[in-house]
């Protein structure tokens, strides 16, 4: 039982980490931009909240933060100096497409809810 907690942060860090690579791999829509910054900003909201790090291991949600930012700045330089690619495979097209607006209302909830519980746990 005592690993649960360091499984559950890995599984989180892994979902994080997945959505960074995508940011800093692929040309990507510009919505699409915004629902993986506001999905990863949840789960490191999640991270926090749950409390999940050790604290000799505080640097790293910090860590994970920084990642986030420099994927963003990254994958909004590409969109703005880099034409998408003419004949996109099927996992290009799919990012070069804008997400449905209910993802993107859901990730924005989501976030202003676990922004809500933190503020509110002081």
């Amino acid at each position: 039982m005592s690993l649960l907690p360091l499984l559950a942060g890995l599984l989180l860090a892994a979902m994080l980490l997945t959505s960074l690579v995508s940011l800093l791999r692929h040309h990507q829509h510009p919505w699409r931009i915004l629902e993986r910054a506001l999905g990863s900003a949840s789960l490191l909201a999640i991270i926090g909240v749950i409390g999940i790090v050790p604290a000799s291991l505080w640097w790293a949600p910090w860590l994970l933060t920084l990642l986030l930012a420099a994927g963003v700045v990254v994958a909004c330089r590409r969109l703005l100096t880099q034409a998408p690619p003419a004949q996109p495979s099927r996992r290009q097209a799919t990012a070069l497409a804008a997400p449905s607006r209910s993802n993107l209302i859901t990730e924005g909830l989501l976030y202003l809810g676990l922004l809500v519980i933190a503020l509110a746990a002081g």
